[in-house]
């Protein structure tokens, strides 16, 4: 029961690890979005204010913006898929620490009965003991 107890521990915390790496994936990948969100607000502002060059760039950034609008839908599919993996992955680590508390009072309530035939055969051991 110890070995295997050891092993469902060794599980979680594989399963831990995992679930941080996603939680940093999807928190890398919130970033992104974050930064191209900016990054078109900064276009936009640019594009908006007439002293800027006269719109002799209007076609350059307007090209930029088609390109952050779809990077920031590919990022905001990603977050999506990363989010059910996170998800999955939290899931996952609950079930085993879940299995492992029960492993851990199952081991307990054995030991605690082992103990406790143990004492009762050394008292039924000694002379003279008398139940009433």
């Amino acid at each position: 029961m110890k070995q295997r107890i050891r092993k469902i521990e060794r599980i979680l915390k594989v399963q831990q690890h995992l679930q941080r790496e996603a939680e940093l994936k999807l928190s890398d990948l919130e970033r992104e979005s974050r930064e191209i969100k900016s990054a078109q607000e900064v276009l936009i502002h640019t594009m908006n204010d007439h002293e800027t060059l006269h719109g002799l760039f209007v076609d350059v950034a307007a090209k930029r913006l088609q390109v952050l609008s779809a990077q920031a839908s590919r990022v905001d599919t990603a977050k999506v898929a990363q989010k059910a993996v996170t998800f999955d992955k939290a899931m996952q680590a609950k079930r085993t620490e879940k299995m492992l508390s029960g492993l851990k009072d199952d081991d307990r309530q054995q030991t605690e009965k082992k103990s406790l035939v143990a004492i009762l055969e050394s008292l039924a051991s000694r002379d003279g003991t008398s139940f009433p």
